[in-house]
């Protein structure tokens, strides 16, 4: 039997002598490293693409992210815009149709002014005498209490100074229709003396305060002038009670 290959008996028991190759092992353990080394090579060669196209993905989702974000704010800017626009065009045509309507009142007040001074300068044009040419209340902050004017003029050819009194009664009712009540000026205003007195040539303008009782509801005012020394009736005009304020 060979030396470096065979079987020793040893009683009952057999051994084999297998032959001892350290070459073949070293490559061995070589040709394992290297395919270790390879699949560490390849995964982290795929974790670096993989983690690369994560990154492009991440990246665009940001940049749409960007753009729409630029363009809800540029909408933002426009519906605000557009709002502004819209509440300016507002603004503007109620200024102007304020601006007409005020023209419109300052119009028609020129127009009474000149038929006022018509009257005075061309009597012949309208009725003769002492005339009650106006009457008009103003609501005041305080619960029933009005402001009134009475406008007195004089239409004469010759014009001469002319006196008198004026009397205020108002009209009005307490509830029901059919309880209408006339309450004299002296319990409405704290005038003294009354009759108010008037003293002019051309015009005058008389006013003061009334207070109604609570509960009544006015509805129209009687005014009374008479010319003292003349022997002309008095002049009498209803006016509807219609405050202003």
């Amino acid at each position: 039997m060979a030396p470096g290959k065979g079987s020793i008996l040893s009683g009952n028991s057999q051994m084999r002598v297998v032959s001892h190759h350290p070459l073949h092992r070293a490559l061995m353990v070589s040709a394992f490293a290297v395919i270790c080394a390879m699949g560490m090579l390849g995964g982290y060669w795929y974790g670096t693409i993989e983690s690369e196209l994560d990154g492009t993905y991440v990246e665009s989702l940001e940049t749409l992210n960007r753009a729409n974000a630029a363009r809800l704010k540029e909408l933002n800017g426009a519906l605000v815009e557009a709002g502004l626009t819209r509440e300016v065009d507002r603004q503007a045509a109620e200024e102007l149709r304020e601006s007409i309507r005020s023209m419109r009142n300052e119009v028609a007040g020129l127009q009474e002014e000149v038929t006022f001074y018509k009257s005075l300068m061309a009597p012949s044009t309208v009725a003769k005498g002492l005339q009650i040419a106006e009457f008009d209340l103003t609501a005041t902050a305080t619960e029933n209490q009005f402001v009134y004017h009475i406008l007195l003029t004089q239409v004469e050819s010759r014009r001469d100074w002319i006196q008198g009194d004026v009397r205020l009664e108002v009209h009005g009712r307490t509830g029901t229709p059919d309880s209408e009540q006339v309450l004299p000026f002296t319990e409405l205003a704290a005038t003294d003396p009354y009759p108010l007195t008037f003293r002019f040539r051309y015009f005058q303008d008389l006013s003061g305060v009334v207070t109604l009782p609570a509960g009544f509801q006015p509805t129209r005012v009687v005014v009374s002038a008479m010319r003292r020394g003349s022997s002309t009736a008095d002049v009498t005009r209803t006016f509807d009670w219609t405050a202003s304020g």
